[in-house]
């Protein structure tokens, strides 16, 4: 078994490594989430564990994510720290082509010698993202937008929308 304390980048060399149980930890901070265009934060510190078992015909990817990602308050657009904690499974196999055959399982080129994890730990955040983003207790949100969301009120009538009113289709 290998231990790497910490890798910088999400490559990892497979085609050298001894059959078995190899350990790689991955620290993730701001500079990761920069690197992604489209994700609502850009703040977080997370520790990404993965065990890889590698076999004759096949790599077994097992991911776990923990740690702390700073996200937008749906309520009062604040921000609040949301701790994420899940594991994950990736089986890789080996074909003529790329191919995604599940969730789970891909099909890496047989003249590969590298795998990328980036993308995979990528998603992986996402899904540990709670739907509904907001801050535990109420009480933690901005009081003076919660104010402001509370004193606004919706017109009852558009004066722009009242001439298709009297429009009559028969």
């Amino acid at each position: 078994m290998s231990r790497v304390k910490k890798q910088k980048d999400f490559v990892i060399p497979f085609k050298g490594l001894s059959a078995g149980t190899h350990q790689y930890l991955f620290k993730i901070d701001q500079t990761f989430f920069e690197s992604f265009e489209y994700f609502e934060s850009e703040k977080g510190n997370l520790d990404i564990e993965v065990e890889l078992i590698k076999e004759t015909s096949l790599l077994d990817f097992h991911f776990h994510v923990k740690g702390i990602v700073e996200l937008v308050c749906d309520r009062c657009l604040g921000s609040f720290e949301n701790q994420i904690d899940g594991k994950f499974r990736l089986i890789v196999k080996f074909g003529e082509t790329f191919a995604e055959e599940s969730d789970e399982v891909i099909i890496l080129p047989l003249n590969e010698n590298t795998i990328d994890l980036k993308q995979y730990v990528f998603e992986y955040i996402n899904l540990l993202l709670p739907i509904k983003r907001a801050h535990q207790d109420e009480n933690d949100c901005n009081p003076d937008m919660l104010q402001k969301i509370q004193n606004h009120e919706e017109q009852k009538n558009d004066p722009r929308w009242d001439a298709l009113k009297n429009i009559n289709l028969k």
